[in-house]
């Protein structure tokens, strides 16, 4: 039976849906806002997406956007008011499959439905060209480093085994939890993700492990933690060095005891879960500092995977260039067919921290740019065209005379911006290291990575 996840804050027209979908043989899951969407995404499969245009805490083209990230393949149909349908033809070219207009017609909705799940689906993982395994925007090369790094996670994969997958920010460090998840005995049953370092401190005991209604303010309801969710199955925990040093504790005792407890409950209950965690800092460093609890480390640390930085990988790199143009002319609706031999020595050299990640966005970016049917220089931001000026480039802050240490306490919203950029960039982009050269905690770091949408 299909699946379909059905997004509106509207209680009324989520319910009349369901009910439609499930007498014509659908399964369907209600979301009333972009955060529980999210949540339902990662943790079933499903065939097609309903979104709402506006919800109260996102908007549609935003979490269209994070559940493509998901899983580029499944279709999403955007609900919209009449007043709004230019925004949805508008969406439809950044990647929704169709739109339907207020108030729905049923039928009109259900031969929609019909049709975009009739289409013939792509397969999320294929061999697209020599020496390349893709799923989803994740691409393995022919590179030495990589192959060795996926040939440690074939071995492991069948295994029970923890593992610690470290690399740098951007370089895909998911995409190999749920290769290693795709090739073990545990393929069948849940992969779930979570990460560690978006998690508000005090409500990370409850994410991970559960509360029970009443058991501190504003909990209204019994919650599943991401423990028992994911039993039987694969527990990803991304960004695990962002954990409080409490928090680390309990997750020690969940793993060696296999048992967790919810918040203000006194039953145990049994797990069976692989866990798989991820890092971009030096987790051995973080011990030394007492950050990190040396006991879970080596919990965790049974098996450990390092997927070498894009920039050691110059002979892959050509191979995603050309992935990222194919990727990119889909999404936007262009025939880019490749770019000039300046613009592709421009890429060649430079060094991508941002890995992966940061150059599917240029690419993208130059994919939209580009007049012609190639792309060239001008497509490109300036920070790639003189990346040693940025590297290089430093803002001088000048503060009112006030006692404090920290850098950003007086910078102004747009040079806190540059400032935090070019500090993460200063360490390496490891975010625990330019938390520190600023005076500030992780947690603050990430919630300002978030206001200013830095992407990194």
């Amino acid at each position: 039976m299909e699946k379909i996840l059905i997004i509106d804050d509207d209680t009324f027209i989520c319910e009349i849906l369901k009910k439609h979908l499930q007498n014509n043989k659908y399964d369907a899951e209600i979301a009333f806002n972009g955060r529980n969407a999210l949540k339902l995404f990662k943790e079933y499969k499903f065939d097609l997406v309903l979104c709402d245009f506006r919800l109260p805490d996102t908007s549609g083209l935003e979490l269209m956007q994070q559940l493509k990230a998901i899983n580029q393949s499944v279709p999403v149909i955007i609900m919209t008011a009449y007043a709004d349908v230019r925004m949805a033809v508008r969406l439809m070219k950044l990647g929704a499959s169709d739109y339907i207009t207020k108030p729905i017609q049923q039928e009109e909705l259900l031969a929609l439905i019909k049709k975009l799940l009739a289409k013939p689906k792509k397969p999320e993982t294929k061999q697209r060209n020599k020496g390349i395994y893709s799923n989803g925007d994740f691409i393995i090369g022919d590179s030495a480093k990589i192959k060795y790094a996926i040939n440690l996670a074939r071995k492991v994969a069948p295994t029970d085994m923890s593992v610690i997958v470290s690399g740098e920010t951007g370089i895909g460090k998911e995409y190999i939890a749920r290769f290693i998840h795709e090739h073990s005995l545990r393929k069948d049953k849940p992969f779930l993700a979570i990460d560690c370092g978006a998690i508000p401190k005090e409500l990370a005991n409850s994410e991970l492990f559960g509360h029970i209604k009443g058991s501190f303010t504003g909990a209204i309801s019994d919650k599943v933690g991401v423990f028992q969710k994911a039993h039987g199955g694969t527990l990803f925990l991304d960004e695990i060095g962002n954990l409080s040093y409490d928090v680390q504790l309990k997750l020690l005792r969940a793993i060696q005891e296999r048992v967790v407890s919810r918040l203000g409950d006194d039953k145990q209950k049994s797990i069976d879960i692989r866990i798989i965690a991820a890092t971009n800092d030096d987790l051995n460093q973080e011990v030394k500092e007492n950050n990190f609890r040396e006991d879970l480390y080596h919990r965790l640390n049974e098996f450990k995977i390092t997927l070498p930085p894009l920039r050691e990988r110059p002979e892959d790199i050509k191979v995603f260039l050309s992935y990222f143009i194919e990727s990119a002319n889909q999404e936007l609706n262009r025939n880019i067919t490749g770019v000039t031999p300046e613009a592709e020595s421009i890429i060649l050299k430079y060094p991508w921290y941002g890995n992966l990640r940061e150059l599917k966005n240029v690419i993208k970016r130059a994919v939209l740019m580009a007049e012609g049917e190639s792309i060239d220089t001008e497509c490109f931001p300036s920070e790639i065209l003189y990346p040693e000026i940025s590297e290089t480039q430093t803002v001088t802050v000048v503060a009112p005379e006030v006692n404090t240490n920290s850098k950003l306490k007086h910078a102004s919203s747009e040079i806190e911006k540059r400032l935090i950029i070019e500090t993460i960039q200063e360490a390496g982009y490891n975010k625990s290291k330019a938390a520190k050269i600023l005076n500030i905690d992780r947690k603050t770091l990430y919630n300002k990575i978030k206001l200013y949408d830095i992407k990194l």
